[in-house]
């Protein structure tokens, strides 16, 4: 929970001009298995996003003194929301910016903005269920050719901007299979459940070389009645607590995300969402 405190002068040049990086990445909301959660106070997210697999963040490259983001607050008192906006430059008219303002119109999208500086926090505008969308324009004279590209939610939120401190990942992601016919000992970010003969329930036996923060599954099966499952298993050496006490199935599209705890005996893991 939110305590009101004293917001204290900042530091020298804290109101100059943002040291932008050149890029700014684009996550398409088509292209997402989970979205983090913010912590208490609504703006730092906590863990990373998922991508589907093969998609990932795209590089757009924006001339950094063009950037430019904003929040409008609207609405009344009683019903009041923030609607937040990204714009910059894109110079010239090669063909993949043509492609793309003609392709991605209308689209929704979430933008990371990171700092010139590899240890800057990533700015985040926009969430699945509140993204930006995008538009552009284009001018062509005696001063050059340029693109200005819009991302704009069209609909306000809650929320203003996120702090984001994780990777940007823009490769093409190639998930591991997990197989629950057998015990697991190991886990990697993100994982996809094998397809099995018969339904099988999620059995951990040890976890004592886990790195990661947050582990995702993905489901792969079409009849329900073989999907794989993940139970709540309060007594084991690797805890297992999801939300309400429910089991998740394995089946094609869903997807269930835990953030990974370390006790001085156990390993434990907590449902964050699921899909």
């Amino acid at each position: 929970m939110y305590k009101l405190k004293k917001l204290d002068k900042p530091g020298t040049g804290s109101g100059a001009p943002n040291n932008a990086g050149r890029f700014a990445y684009l996550a398409l909301r088509d292209d997402l298995v989970s979205f983090p959660n913010t912590d208490a106070n609504k703006v730092l997210l906590v863990g990373q996003p998922v991508f589907k697999e093969g998609k990932g963040l795209i590089p757009v490259y924006i001339t950094s003194s063009s950037q430019e983001y904003s929040y409008e607050s609207q609405g009344d008192q009683d019903s009041r929301s923030h609607k937040v906006k990204f714009m910059g430059t894109h110079p010239g008219t090669e063909q993949e910016a043509l492609e793309f303002s003609v392709n991605n119109l209308d689209k929704e999208f979430i933008v990371f903005i990171p700092g010139c500086q590899s240890t800057d926090n990533t700015i985040v505008l926009g969430r699945p269920c509140a993204p930006l969308i995008f538009k552009s324009t284009h001018k062509g004279g005696k001063d050059g050719k340029k693109f200005e590209f819009t991302f704009e939610q069209e609909i306000g939120s809650q929320y203003v901007y996120f702090i984001y401190n994780g990777p940007l990942p823009t490769q093409e992601q190639a998930y591991t299979e997990v197989d629950f016919s057998t015990a697991i000992t190991e886990l990697s970010a993100v994982q996809k459940v094998k397809i099995t003969a018969t339904a099988q329930a999620l059995d951990i036996t040890s976890l004592a070389n886990l790195l990661e923060t947050q582990v995702t599954f993905i489901g792969q099966e079409s009849v329900v009645a073989k999907a794989g499952t993940i139970s709540e298993d309060l007594a084991g050496d690797v805890m297992v607590i999801t939300k309400d006490g429910l089991q998740w199935k394995a089946v094609s599209g869903a997807t269930i995300t835990f953030e990974v705890y370390q006790t001085a005996s156990k390993t434990v893991l907590i449902e964050r969402w699921r899909s």
